[in-house]
């Protein structure tokens, strides 16, 4: 088995990686080395090489061979053009700015910007760009929700909402049982149900939350959908949107922004549109399975019904919060015996959950 410790997830191009493989990147000393899973290996001299745009990603290719290598997230891209020489870096630059206009629509330039800019002010007013965790600490939590509601009625714009009263009634419930329950005051979580049939659901700051009709459609009982829920609120409470935001922008990335030139931004994953699609790191998504759980146990639910959610993901091989192609999250089947050790450990609640016929609900949705 190959080693991939330490390496970069990209997309191998050109001899034997064929067409397209998946691929670990390393750097060193201004080479980059290419390894695929079954073990086929190439090296690239970064001195030698030039850089473009391919369908939606940033290519980097040998101008000497056919070999090349292709980059999808933002963090890989920040990683690479951290490593590379001036005249790569520059063609670098380039292609992200070519790839973002192709992408962008002028709505989401301008929420991202006013975003950016929001953000920028209030980093200036506390004094500090640099240092993201004394920032949010300092912070109140009304910023979050100013925050969450403008990304809110963007990201929402053009989905169809579902307004079904069998569906709509038990969300709540489910929701409303969890709220007494959040480590963090402040937070005022908000709901909406969009018809689609993407297993997917997000909270973003402030505690604005989107479920999509594929989710509750997948699970089979009130308590999956109330470990779900309960684990997106554990991100809008510790403040992990707001936090991984403010780390991903720099000062000279947020003028930029101001100035109505999002390229900068957009390449360190900037933004919370693209940080949802991006996905919270390894470790944010582990501590919101951990606040996720003592939340839905403080409720009465059963947080077994979470663990057996993840596994049914992880043979159909769906995601659960972002998609699969942008996600930095543990595997579903590694969440799942996870949350297994940690309930030895978790005393539940004392409270029962509300009763909730949760075939009548999926027999609701398929209306």
């Amino acid at each position: 088995m190959v080693d991939t410790s330490g390496g970069l997830p990209v997309t191998g191009h050109g001899g034997e990686f064929s067409v397209s493989s998946p691929a670990m990147l390393w750097i060193e000393g201004g080479r980059a080395r290419l390894v695929a899973r079954d073990g086929q290996s190439a090296s690239l001299d970064l001195l030698q090489a030039r850089a473009g745009v391919l369908g939606t990603c940033i290519s980097i290719q040998d101008r000497h061979s056919d070999i090349a290598f292709s980059i999808r997230n933002p963090e890989v891209f920040a990683e690479v053009r951290a490593n590379s020489p001036a005249d790569l870096v520059d063609q670098l630059d380039r292609a992200a700015a070519k790839l973002r206009k192709r992408q962008w629509t002028f709505p989401k330039v301008m929420a991202a910007s006013i975003i950016s800019v929001t953000i920028l002010g209030v980093a200036l007013y506390y004094g500090i760009i640099a240092a993201a965790g004394w920032v949010v600490h300092s912070l109140p939590v009304s910023f979050d929700q100013e925050l969450g509601k403008a990304a809110h009625r963007s990201m929402l714009e053009g989905e169809q909402l579902n307004t079904d009263a069998t569906v709509n009634s038990a969300m709540d419930q489910i929701l409303e049982s969890l709220i007494p329950h959040l480590s963090l005051d402040g937070i005022e979580p908000e709901m909406v149900i969009v018809e689609s049939e993407t297993v997917n659901a997000y909270c973003l700051p402030g505690g604005y939350i989107t479920v999509f009709t594929g989710l509750l459609t997948a699970a089979e009982s009130a308590d999956e959908v109330a470990g779900v829920l309960a684990h997106e609120m554990a991100h809008a409470t510790k403040r992990h949107g707001l936090r991984q935001l403010l780390q991903s922008l720099s000062l000279a990335v947020a003028v930029q922004a101001m100035l109505g030139d999002v390229t900068g931004m957009a390449a360190l994953g900037g933004g919370l549109e693209i940080l949802i699609r991006q996905g919270y790191s390894r470790d944010l998504e582990a501590e919101a399975d951990t606040e996720g759980l003592q939340m839905m146990q403080a409720a009465g639910w059963n947080p077994d019904g979470l663990a057996t959610f993840f596994e049914r993901l992880e043979v159909s091989g769906e995601g659960v919060s972002v998609p699969v192609w942008f996600s930095s999250h543990p595997d579903p089947g590694g969440r799942a015996e996870s949350i297994r050790e940690q309930m030895k450990t978790v005393l539940p609640g004392d409270l029962l959950p509300p009763e909730i016929d949760w075939d009548l609900v999926r027999s609701a949705l398929e209306q």
